[in-house]
């Protein structure tokens, strides 16, 4: 386990596993093609005619404790917000550093089950974007897109939720979906790039979240509880899942 440390700043920028002399590596890889923030650093700091400091943190660990001790150390890195860690990865099936009371939130919300789904629900992981404390309207955009979905198949949904860390943080009422080449002029953020990938991808809008009722029955209930407890089929590749209700319990609104 080591640490790649800038010479100017005295700070860690990243933190690695490796046997034998890959902490040495990186720069070897910085010469060829600088294409991520830890080559690139580590590029801007040969250019300054220094050296990157080399700290090794732990050694003579299994591959097991390798694995759980860069994720422990990455974690706590990227909850300083300014730590700098040019890490792209959290760490080997980890989750990120949580406060107490954000982990007994998570932990201790309600499981909705089976029976709890009333509604077509359109999940929608957001680990990635989520941040402590982010504005409500940030958390909006968020949620709301833009996906790679089937406008079909959107169209029937009744509530969005918004996961994090199977904890539902958000829940809206779409009111009507849109290509993003449809409706530039409403995409969830102006940064999006449209390109042939992308600009057939799409967004809601909930325009009663928009102007501003409050929460309705549904949304409420829904709202700060867990769908840990249900089998989802959500991969990694993909952060978009639908939940539909058993059909004996299906209601019509």
């Amino acid at each position: 386990m080591y640490g790649l440390i800038d010479p100017r700043t005295k700070q860690i920028f990243y933190i690695g596993k490796g046997t034998k002399n890959r902490v040495f590596e990186h720069e070897k890889e910085s010469l060829v093609s600088p294409d991520s923030e830890k080559l690139k650093t580590i590029a801007d700091i040969k250019d300054a005619r220094l050296e990157v400091e080399k700290i090794i943190i732990n050694s003579n660990l299994t591959e097991e404790e390798a694995f759980a001790a860069e994720a422990s150390l990455i974690n706590a890195f990227n909850y300083v917000s300014d730590a700098g860690l040019t890490n792209i990865v959290a760490g080997h099936h980890s989750a990120e550093a949580l406060l107490v009371d954000e982990y007994a939130r998570i932990n201790g919300a309600i499981e909705l089950e089976e029976k709890d789904i009333r509604h077509r629900i359109l999940v929608i992981k957001i680990n990635r974007l989520y941040k402590r404390g982010m504005d409500e309207k940030v958390l909006y955009d968020a949620v709301r897109g833009v996906w790679r979905a089937s406008k079909e198949k959107v169209k029937t949904v009744e509530y969005v939720f918004g996961v994090y860390n199977s904890l539902i943080v958000a829940v809206y009422k779409p009111s009507e979906w849109f290509a993003c080449k449809e409706a530039k002029n409403r995409l969830p953020r102006q940064d999006i790039v449209l390109t042939s990938k992308t600009e057939n991808r799409l967004f809601f809008v909930d325009e009663r979240y928009e102007q501003g009722f409050s929460l309705d029955e549904n949304e409420s209930f829904y709202i700060g509880k867990s769908i840990a407890g249900l089998k989802l089929n959500q991969s990694a590749q993909n952060p978009i899942t639908y939940l539909y209700p058993l059909e004996k319990d299906k209601i019509h609104i």
